[in-house]
């Protein structure tokens, strides 16, 4: 069976009222958040509205930001930072040690470790002394697709871990002179009570506030343009769109709960023959709260990607009982598709902004493509590329 009726799970942003319904829904799921959108049309302040950590996320249009003269970022692993606005922080003599005796081991690590290792190493610039980006990233790859030991050296193992102690003081870049700078779709912008941000031009924002958090895990503002592609999750190929201004941050390697983490995004291009059809259960492997899962779908023609003109859906399995029942939904900028955790989705050419509460939570994507095909006798759509990525045992144990 198949139905292309637009629900309450699929619709327009600038639909009021359903955005009211989906405010007031998240909300009561979780009522530590506060969602909005707004929209600048002239210089203004951005502010916590509850006195909260607030986070912006740019969907439509572009301006400037104000940053001054000794803000500290994580950006430049992707375009490199003006070198007339930052000057990239001096390496941590301790922390090159460490990179160092990697280098000297790399023979040792697994070859599932080798490739998020990989882009770690190259964000150290040897010749300049200097170590820029986040690596957030790679160590969520660490964790969700290289199972351990990572090493076969117990020694460089235990040096892999600390980069799970080290990972929020490292690869800074810090202002040299106050400006304004471009924003634009896809970038974030977050404040806290103490300290707000100055912007301007014509841009539309998604808007959500944990009203429980004072203080922000991340730097202020978080730009596509400065942040490095890595391949994973929905676009798992080669040479990926896949940009994570917020990722999930993890304290160390078998951390349970949630602990910073109340709300990731990732900015991706989904490819239709890269894209798993995938779930996240409802009883979150590793604890904490389950994954809820939502797009905003945004103009892949303002990065020159090549989904643009190509036909833009997601489909949706709202219950896992029953794969012979889906939905298939045809998308455009401006939609929001909201998964509730359980939901089969697979994405198919949609450059979209992808959010998750409390995030991405490592373990908990699971791959429903065989279930699909041998369930339905390939009756319902599957993408035949990941028939081999199954990695749970009984779909049963999930529903």
């Amino acid at each position: 069976m198949k139905t292309t009726t637009v629900t309450t799970s699929v619709f327009d942003i600038d639909n009021i009222e359903l955005f009211r319904k989906f405010s007031r829904n998240l909300e009561e799921d979780f009522p530590f958040i506060r969602v909005s959108k707004i929209e600048v049309r002239e210089e203004t302040v951005l502010e916590s509205n509850f006195g909260g950590m607030r986070i912006f996320c740019l969907y439509r249009g572009n301006g400037e930001v104000f940053l001054p003269k000794g803000y500290r970022t994580q950006e430049g692993d992707g375009d490199s930072l003006p070198v007339d606005l930052y000057q990239p922080d001096p390496i941590d003599p301790n922390f090159a040690s460490l990179l160092q005796s990697i280098q000297e081991k790399r023979s040792n690590i697994s070859a599932k470790a080798d490739v998020p290792i990989n882009a770690i190493m190259e964000r150290w610039n040897t010749a300049k002394e200097f170590f820029c980006g986040d690596i957030t990233g790679e160590l969520w790859r660490l964790l969700e697709q290289a199972p351990r030991p990572w090493s076969s050296d117990s020694e460089l193992e235990r040096i892999i871990e600390s980069l799970f102690l080290k990972y929020r003081n490292i690869g800074f870049s810090t202002k040299s002179v106050d400006s304004w700078e471009k924003i634009m779709t896809g970038d974030q912008l977050i404040v806290t009570q103490t300290k707000p941000l100055r912007v301007r031009g014509h841009f539309s924002c998604f808007s959500i506030e944990n009203v429980n958090r004072k203080t922000s895990h991340v730097s202020e503002v978080r730009r596509l343009r400065f942040l490095l592609d890595t391949a994973g999750g929905c676009s798992p190929g080669f040479d990926p769109f896949r940009r994570l201004p917020i990722t999930w941050f993890p304290n160390y390697p078998d951390e349970t709960g949630d602990g910073l983490n109340f709300f990731n995004n990732h900015v991706v291009n989904i490819p239709a023959e890269n894209s798993p059809t995938h779930f996240h259960p409802k009883i979150p492997i590793g604890g904490g709260l389950p994954q809820t899962e939502f797009y905003l779908v945004l103009d892949p023609n303002e990065y020159q990607l090549s989904t643009a003109g190509l036909e833009t859906s997601i489909t949706l399995y709202p219950d896992l009982r029953n794969l012979e029942y889906f939905e298939t939904h045809h998308l455009q900028p401006g939609m929001i598709v909201y998964m509730p955790p359980g939901t089969g989705h697979r994405g198919q050419n949609v450059f979209a902004l992808i959010m998750t509460i409390p995030g991405f939570k490592p373990g908990n994507e699971l791959y429903l493509d065989k279930d699909i095909f041998e369930q339905t006798n390939g009756h319902s759509p599957y993408n035949e590329n990941h028939l081999q990525s199954k990695n749970y045992e009984r779909l049963e144990d999930y529903i």
